[in-house]
């Protein structure tokens, strides 16, 4: 089956694909053409793909984080197009829900997870502790040349521990902090989304509140550093009961 979707895809690429064009005219109404459109016309974003292909779905919908000058985070605020993108995917929840398609609806909850966590760059940031120890081991080996026995190791050894605070700092302010921020805010986007037509209840945001705290705290440089993944899978079972079960 596998073997079959991947030749299929191979023939449509090889094929050249008509453009397709999203585009409202004056009247506002909305037009999908493979002609592009009048010069007065307002393009429009492509509405995300369906549950097949959630992740690209997912990356339409994202909203990066934004803070004031003291660090506290702003509530989001969506221009047209993702917009329009969330209105989008709130219709595929509700087609989802409708079918009964409960893989489907955890499969989006996934999707978006997997890039607010990795998306933008932020996969290559777990080799920061790696080249941070690496780094100061260097140092201290510098440092130690010319050294009897006696004091070489320590000082290597204390110049290690040095690389491994300083590589748990890089990662709870250049990867934890980031993740934590894009976690709560786009999956609070996507309690308004989920296909119902009416708000999270009460109980559930309670619960998710105590969840996105948890994180919050997790990422903080004093915690230790397998609390965070902890506390992310928390929020991943967390999220999909509560796409499934609003």
């Amino acid at each position: 089956m596998i073997a079959a979707l991947g030749l299929t895809l191979l023939a449509l690429l090889g094929q050249p694909q008509p453009r397709t064009y999203y585009w409202r005219d004056a009247a506002g109404q909305r037009h999908i053409t493979n002609t592009p459109p009048p010069a007065d016309a307002e393009i429009l974003e492509p509405p995300p793909p369906p549950a097949m292909e959630p992740e690209k779905a997912v990356q339409k919908v994202l909203v990066r984080p934004k803070r004031t000058l003291d660090g506290k985070r702003l509530a989001p605020t969506l221009n047209p197009a993702q917009q329009e993108a969330w209105d989008a995917l709130d219709r595929h929840m509700a087609k989802t829900r409708a079918a009964g398609n409960r893989r489907g609806l955890e499969a989006v909850a996934e999707s978006l997870i997997h890039d607010c966590l990795w998306g933008n760059g932020l996969w290559f940031m777990p080799a920061a502790p790696v080249l941070a120890v690496a780094l100061m081991g260097l140092l201290g080996w510098w440092l130690a040349l010319g050294l009897g026995p006696g004091p070489k190791v320590p000082l290597v050894g204390g110049f290690l521990l040095l690389g491994l605070a300083l590589g748990h700092l890089l990662l709870s302010v250049f990867l934890y902090t980031p993740q934590a921020a894009r976690l709560h805010q786009n999956l609070e986007l996507l309690e308004c989304h989920l296909g119902t037509g009416q708000p999270l209840g009460a109980e559930k945001q309670k619960w998710m509140r105590q969840r996105y705290a948890a994180l919050d705290q997790a990422a903080e440089p004093f915690q230790v550093p397998w609390r965070f993944p902890r506390e992310v899978q928390a929020l991943r079972d967390a999220m999909k009961r509560v796409v499934v079960e609003p």
